[in-house]
């Protein structure tokens, strides 16, 4: 399953990381984040088989960050 994603709130390289190291640890794959550091607003591409599309959600949330879907 391939999902997208618009996240609000994040601001730098390091937001980036936090975000994908949160993703690898549900077992998300081919994980891109395209940050836009000016509007703190990145897109997000993944692929993601194991579980529903609320975990990954929720993961991002867990790190402080909003998601609009």
């Amino acid at each position: 399953m391939k999902i997208q994603l618009t996240i609000d709130g994040m601001h730098c390289k390091s937001c980036k990381m936090l975000v994908t190291d949160a993703l690898i640890n549900l077992g998300a794959k081919n994980i891109k984040i395209d940050l836009d550091e000016k509007k703190q607003v990145a897109q997000l591409s993944l692929e993601y088989n194991d579980k529903d599309k609320i975990d990954i959600i929720n993961a991002i949330r867990n790190e402080g960050y909003k998601v609009r879907k």
